[in-house]
């Protein structure tokens, strides 16, 4: 135990005194395919190719393993997410190396549009390259993922169809609904569309980028459910409707029988409308759906005997009826999300004009720079364009500062900040 903490001491104070060199890394995406099972799981399956550049400035020059770990979703990825397919060592004539993994990467799904009978989830994956530590050199080696300067296809692309289509001359739509029908694996979503959104993150503090992500929009369509249960409702509602408006009245026994029996259809028919990533919320128009039509229904079992008039039971029926115009507008605004998660196809999908890095062949100042180059200029580069968003992440000091403040009762100020800064596009939702 004592020994253990003695070298941890050494490899913590080892550290603080390491020199950081920040190594420039591309890092390519090849995205085959989204898998899922039926509970809802979903991984995303595809190619990652890392480039490391200038290895004889680091320890990389002679290292074993030149490339650098994996992260997904802030979790370090095992054999079963990640696996080395081939390594391609150009230290000696490039000062480069080349290696091409297969990748299983599990999806951190989030509901961001649920609104019965539609509902549109985020599959989203974070890509981070880890930090390593030379001890033999004293060196913390930093990843720092390099952007396209001219075609983003070198930064993530889609596997296009089997299928030979062109993406020009009017059979874009065609293409881009064979890659749906390629990519999609899923057993409880549809993809909105092939294409992720992409944001690059950028540490202006440590000045290095060593993550991205990728967001993919899928919706659990609400065509089954139009069948399962808006159909049903239907005609509950038309025969509701019938039930108070006979003009052969029945006894007063018979018609709250029959009232009964509607709403009990319907109890049985609804809780399929409140989903997990709604019930922490009252106020939704989810749950106003369901409250309109057990309104409706409860105001429609008031005989006329009770109180002299039919009034209150067709103000129920009414009631009922108006219901059904949350779900429409449900569709519009799902119509409208839909829309705003469009792509552009010539970003992801390789053609004939499309040009692959390949180290053995080009300069990689030719075809990347860094985010801090792509920042400095606003995104905008004589041939793409990049969009710049600014967040701020507190990082472990506010921690620190938290426990300091429980047990001391002093107030710590000046806290550190880390200013992340995003490089993003096909952003869209």
């Amino acid at each position: 135990e004592r020994l253990d903490t003695e070298y941890c001491l050494s490899r913590e104070k080892m550290a603080k005194k390491s020199k950081e060199i920040i190594v420039p890394v591309s890092n390519f995406c090849l995205i085959k395919h989204i898998s899922g099972d039926g509970d809802g799981n979903l991984n995303l399956v595809g190619t990652l190719i890392q480039h490391v550049f200038d290895t004889e400035k680091s320890a990389l020059r002679s290292a074993e393993e030149p490339s650098f770990k994996y992260r997904f979703n802030d979790l370090t990825a095992d054999d079963s997410m990640v696996q080395s397919r081939r390594l391609e060592d150009f230290r000696e004539e490039k000062n480069a190396t080349k290696e091409t993994f297969q990748m299983v990467a599990p999806l951190e799904v989030d509901v961001v549009f649920d609104k019965f009978p539609f509902k549109i989830v985020t599959a989203s994956l974070l890509i981070e390259l880890s930090t390593t530590f030379d001890d033999e050199h004293g060196e913390r080696l930093r990843p720092d993922i390099l952007l396209a300067t001219e075609d983003r296809r070198n930064n993530i692309a889609v596997q296009p169809p089997y299928q030979d289509d062109e993406i020009d001359g009017g059979k874009i739509w065609k293409t881009i609904e064979k890659l749906k029908d390629k990519m999609d694996k899923s057993e409880c979503y549809d993809l909105i569309t092939p294409f992720p959104k992409i944001e690059y993150f950028q540490d202006t503090k440590k000045n290095y980028c060593p993550k991205f992500k990728m967001t993919f929009h899928l919706t659990e369509e609400g065509s089954s459910k139009l069948v399962a249960i808006i159909a049903p409702m239907l005609l509950i509602s038309t025969l509701n409707t019938l039930h108070v408006f006979n003009s052969d009245t029945p006894d007063t026994v018979d018609f709250v029988a029959n009232a009964a029996t509607f709403a009990l259809t319907a109890v049985f028919i609804l809780p399929e409308i409140v989903t997990k990533a709604n019930r922490t919320s009252l106020f939704t128009s989810n749950n106003g759906y369901i409250l309109l039509v057990f309104l409706g229904l409860a105001l429609s079992s008031f005989p006329k005997e009770m109180f002299g008039t039919r009034a209150i039971a067709m103000t129920g029926v009414v009631i009922f009826w108006l219901s059904f115009f949350i779900p429409i507008v449900h569709g519009y605004r799902y119509w409208r999300f839909k829309e705003s998660v469009s792509r552009d196809i010539k970003d992801f999908v390789p053609d004939a004009a499309y040009k692959s890095f390949n180290p053995d062949k080009h300069k990689y100042t030719d075809y990347f720079k860094s985010a801090e180059y792509i920042m400095e200029r606003e995104g905008k580069l004589p041939k793409t364009k990049y969009e710049i968003e600014e967040m701020t992440k507190f990082t472990e000091y506010v921690e620190a500062a938290k426990t300091v403040e429980e047990q001391t009762g002093e107030v710590v100020k000046n806290l550190d900040v880390a200013k992340i800064k995003i490089i993003k596009y096909q952003s869209g939702k």
